[in-house]
C-alpha cells in the first residue's frame, strides 16, 4: 500500500505547475490553500489559481464541497482569509471571482476592497451573493464578461459601462442605464420578486440571444405589459407566475422556448404567450400546480 501511495505522490509532483494550478482552480479556494502543507513544492502553488471561490458557511446551497458543520472559522477568520488570499494571489488574470456571503454582513469598505482587487486581476466572471450594497467600480470593469448577482442593479449609479459583458444574471428588471451600459449583452437572466410596473416595461436589447424570466409566486398582478423588443432572440424561458402579459414583437430568430407555469390554472396571459411562440423548433411546456411538489404536466415539442 505504501508503494502505491508513493507512486501517486511522485506522479502529482511530476505534473506541470500549470496543470496543478488548473486542478486547484476547480475547487473552493479554502481547499486549494490547504494543499500548501503537503510539501515545500506545494507551499506556493495555490497562489497561481485562476478561480477565486469564497463562501461563508451557509452562504451557498449545499454541494459536495460545502460542509457547514465542519467549518472552523468565525467572521474575523473568514475576513482575514479572503484578505490574505487576494494579497498573495500571483495570477494576472482571474477567470472567476465567486463570493457567497449572504449570511455575513461584511462591511461595505471591505467588500469594495475585495472586488477592486479582483478587478485589478482582470477578472472575467464575477458571481456575488451578498446582502451588502456593491461598489460602483464593479459596474465599470472593462474585462468582465459574465456577471451574476443576487440583487438588483441601482439606477442611481453614476456610471455603468461593461464593454465586454455578454452574460448577466440579476434580480429584478434591468434598468435602462444598465442595458445601455452593456453593448455586447447576449444572455440575460432576471428573477422578478416584485412587480410594480407603472407603465409597460420594454426589453430593447438588439444584441440579446437568450432571455430567462423567473417570476415569484408572491407578485401582484398588474395591467401593464412586458414587451420584448429583441429581434435576435434565439431562446426564451418564462417561469413562475405571470404578473403581466408578455409580448414578443419579433420571433423571426426564436428557435427554442421553455415555459413553466406555477399557477393553479393556466390563465389567458399564458395562452397569449404560447400563441406567440408556438412555431419555434423546440418548445418545452411544464405545468406545476401549487398543490403538487412535482410537475403535473410536461410536454416537449420538437
Amino acid at each position: 500500500m505504501s508503494s502505491i501511495g508513493e507512486n501517486v505522490d511522485d506522479l502529482l509532483n511530476r505534473l506541470p505547475e500549470e496543470i496543478v494550478s488548473h486542478i486547484l482552480s476547480l475547487m473552493p479556494t479554502k481547499y486549494a490553500v490547504r494543499t500548501s502543507v503537503l510539501s515545500k513544492k506545494w507551499r506556493y502553488v495555490w497562489m497561481s489559481v485562476t478561480n477565486l471561490d469564497f463562501a461563508y458557511p451557509g452562504g451557498r446551497p449545499f454541494n459536495q464541497f460545502t460542509f457547514t458543520k465542519l467549518v472552523d472559522w468565525d467572521d474575523n477568520n473568514f475576513t482575514r482569509f479572503v484578505d490574505r488570499v487576494l494579497k498573495f494571489c500571483k495570477t494576472s488574470h482571474v477567470k472567476l471571482f465567486r463570493l457567497h456571503i449572504s449570511r455575513y454582513q461584511v462591511p461595505k469598505s471591505r467588500l469594495s476592497n475585495w472586488i477592486n482587487n479582483a478587478i485589478k486581476l482582470n477578472v472575467c466572471e464575477v458571481d456575488i451573493c451578498a446582502s451588502t450594497r456593491l461598489p460602483s467600480s464593479l459596474f465599470t470593469c472593462k474585462t468582465l464578461a459574465k456577471l451574476r448577482l443576487n440583487q438588483s442593479v441601482r439606477e442611481s449609479l453614476s456610471s455603468i459601462y461593461l464593454p465586454c459583458l455578454k452574460s448577466l444574471d440579476i434580480v429584478g428588471f434591468p434598468n435602462s442605464k444598465l442595458i445601455h451600459g452593456c453593448p455586447m449583452l447576449e444572455s440575460l437572466s432576471s428573477k422578478v420578486s416584485r412587480c410594480d410596473l407603472k407603465k409597460d416595461y420594454i426589453f430593447n436589447i438588439p444584441t440579446l440571444k437568450r432571455l430567462e424570466l423567473t417570476f415569484a409566486s408572491t407578485i401582484n398582478f398588474v395591467n401593464h405589459k412586458v414587451v420584448l423588443r429583441v429581434p435576435n432572440l434565439e431562446f426564451l424561458s418564462v417561469v413562475g407566475v405571470l404578473s403581466s402579459s408578455i409580448v414578443v414583437e419579433d420571433v423571426s430568430s426564436l428557435v427554442g422556448a421553455s415555459i413553466a407555469c406555477h399557477e393553479p390554472t393556466v390563465n389567458q396571459r399564458w395562452v397569449e404567450l404560447l400563441k406567440i411562440i408556438r412555431r419555434v423548433q423546440h418548445l418545452s411546456i411544464q405545468y406545476v400546480s401549487f398543490f403538487f411538489e412535482r410537475p403535473t404536466n410536461s410536454i416537449l415539442l420538437k
